[in-house]
């Protein structure tokens, strides 16, 4: 994919923009296949070729497809390392909504970094932490329940 046209995507995001919508099943294959190679890391050390191996039929179709799997999945893997969405992927069918959710519900990339907001102040010495917590309180950030948290769960609810 040509480069200015992922920057170009990247760039409307930055603006605010709305993040495009993508497939469920791309997301759920994503998923799937970075889950594969993180059990395969952790057990034998290293990643097996079938674990790389995408599927076509799942790759984005064009830069903003592209940026928006990257960002959506993003987003989702932040919300499961939170643990918030625990009910939902230890079942099955209920996994399936959260798939559904990550791909639609509408989003943008102030919904992505208050997501990854508390990542990064877990990779973050602790001299930097406090100061940020207090600047992300006083913006109206919620670092332990941030609001995409209530807005994703209630999306689930409300479409599936």
């Amino acid at each position: 994919m040509e480069k200015h046209g992922l920057e170009a995507a990247l760039e409307r995001i930055n603006a605010g923009a709305p993040i495009p919508t993508i497939e469920p099943s791309q997301i759920e294959h994503v998923w799937e296949r970075l889950s594969r190679i993180r059990r395969e890391t952790q057990q034998n050390g290293t990643v097996g070729l079938t674990a790389v191996c995408g599927n076509p039929e799942f790759a984005p179709k064009n830069p903003d497809e592209q940026i928006a799997l990257s960002i959506r999945y993003a987003l989702l893997d932040a919300l499961v390392e939170r643990g918030v969405l625990d009910d939902y992927m230890n079942d099955a069918s209920a996994r399936q909504h959260v798939f559904v959710a990550a791909a639609t519900i509408p989003c943008d990339g102030n919904d992505l970094a208050e997501a990854l907001e508390g990542k990064e102040l877990r990779e973050t010495s602790r001299d930097v932490v406090g100061q940020t917590k207090e600047e992300l309180k006083n913006a109206g950030s919620d670092v332990p329940r941030p609001k995409i948290v209530e807005k994703f769960i209630d999306w689930i609810r409300s479409h599936c």
